[in-house]
Order: structure tokens, then C-alpha cells, then sequence
């Protein structure tokens, strides 16, 4: 039960804090003037983004993260990395790469047509909470203490 109770702290807290840099980037007023800037940016996604429910999004991201934590603790052996620190790096790019990148061409190029330099732009905020994650979940997973069952 104790692994349990790690693994969902791991993902939760990782979540949080990731999703609270990747927020407070996309928040800021030159990152935000940018994306949602009528000269450079979509119609469609002008139209559309404002809409969504983004305290949903956001629990709805930090709950998965909880399945980010277990994947991790599942594949800790098999990751890259000889500390837990390059190991969450890892962890964090891994995500990055699977979940983000996938979201920005197909949601936000193909579907609301929004320009490739701005998602390069969000991709590079998206980076930087991915890789905060990996390294939360990697720090609160690292400890030798946690007894892998066979």
C-alpha cells in the first residue's frame, strides 16, 4: 500500500507542479500576446480556445499524471540514465515526446490550423513542464526502499 500511495503522490504532485509551469508560461503576457495574436494566429483556434474548460483540462492532466507515475515505476529499470535526476530527464522528454507532441500537429496544426513556429513555441513551454514532471516523479520513485515485486 505504501508504493501505492507514492506512486499516486509521485504523479500527483509531478502533475501539479508541470502543469503549474507550463500555465504560468502560457499565462504570461509575451507568451500570451503571441499565441493569441490575430496576425499570426488561426481564426479557428482564436475562436475555439477560449471556449474550452481549462480547471477541467488541467485536473484532468494532473490525474493522468498518476498513470505517468505507475509507468514509470514500471519501466525505472529499463530507463536511461544512472540517477534518478537523468532518469526523470528522461521520463520527462519521454512524455513530452508521446503525449505533447502528438497533441500539438494533430489538435492544434491540422485540426485548428494554428502556424508551425507557435507550435514550436507552445511545444517548447510544453518541454519544460514535461521535464519538471519527470524529474518530481523520478525524485519521489528513487528511493531504494521501494521493493520491486518480481
Amino acid at each position: 500500500m505504501k508504493l501505492t500511495l507514492r506512486i499516486i503522490a509521485a504523479g500527483l504532485l509531478g502533475g501539479f507542479i508541470g502543469e503549474g509551469i507550463m500555465g504560468g508560461l502560457f499565462m504570461s503576457q509575451p507568451v500570451h500576446s503571441i499565441l493569441y495574436n490575430p496576425q499570426i494566429q488561426s481564426e479557428l483556434f482564436l475562436q475555439i480556445t477560449p471556449e474550452r474548460n481549462l480547471m477541467v483540462s488541467i485536473i484532468g492532466m494532473v490525474i493522468l499524471s498518476i498513470a505517468h507515475a505507475w509507468l514509470f515505476w514500471v519501466f525505472m529499470p529499463s530507463i536511461p540514465g544512472k540517477t534518478w535526476i537523468k532518469k526523470g530527464l528522461f521520463w520527462g522528454f519521454t512524455i513530452w515526446l508521446l503525449y505533447w507532441v502528438f497533441q500539438e500537429w494533430f489538435i492544434y496544426h491540422t485540426l485548428l490550423m494554428e502556424p508551425i513556429l507557435l507550435n514550436l513555441l507552445e511545444l517548447s513551454i510544453l518541454l519544460l513542464g514535461s521535464l519538471a514532471e519527470g524529474i518530481i516523479i523520478a525524485w519521489f520513485l528513487r528511493s531504494s526502499s521501494l521493493k520491486r515485486k518480481s
